[in-house]
């Protein structure tokens, strides 16, 4: 039976409200721990789609800039699996195009990872901080106008 849960290995310790116990056989415990992955790659699955694109906002190279947005550029990838660095949560994507394996990945702080609000809020905060660098960038990189010198 598992009550109070203690070092977890990736997140601080945990009090489970009520006392799980856990199934008898091994064969058991193993459908359970399947089950929960299933379930687990669904869930991140479904932040990985809606956030993808993230991983593609800091591209601003003129190659990628004409020929794609980062939600054209994200739309083809897949969520592949996910691992927990740290109070990170890294969620994996890839791709398989013209005979090559893409991989993106994006992340999130663990301690998000329950509340949908504060995930969307943390996303378009990146968004934001994103674009204002690409516009500071923007306005220091052009070059004059030869006809207004």
């Amino acid at each position: 039976m598992l009550g109070n849960a203690k070092d977890v290995g990736y997140h601080e310790s945990f009090n489970i409200e009520f006392s799980m116990k856990l199934p008898a056989t091994t064969s058991k415990l193993l459908a359970l721990q399947e089950a929960t992955n299933a379930e687990l790659r669904v869930r991140l699955a479904g932040i990985f789609q809606r956030y993808r694109k993230l991983a593609f906002i800091g591209r601003n190279d003129n190659l990628f800039t004409e020929h794609w947005t980062p939600e054209v550029a994200a739309a083809g990838y897949d969520f592949d699996g996910f691992e927990i660095k740290g109070a990170n949560i890294i969620l994996h994507g890839v791709e398989n195009a013209c005979g090559f394996i893409y991989r993106i990945n994006i992340s999130l702080p663990l301690e998000l990872i329950d509340d949908a609000a504060a995930i969307e809020a943390y996303f378009q905060r990146q968004l934001a901080e994103s674009k204002a660098e690409s516009e500071l960038a923007a306005t220091t990189t052009r070059t004059p106008d030869p006809a207004a010198l």
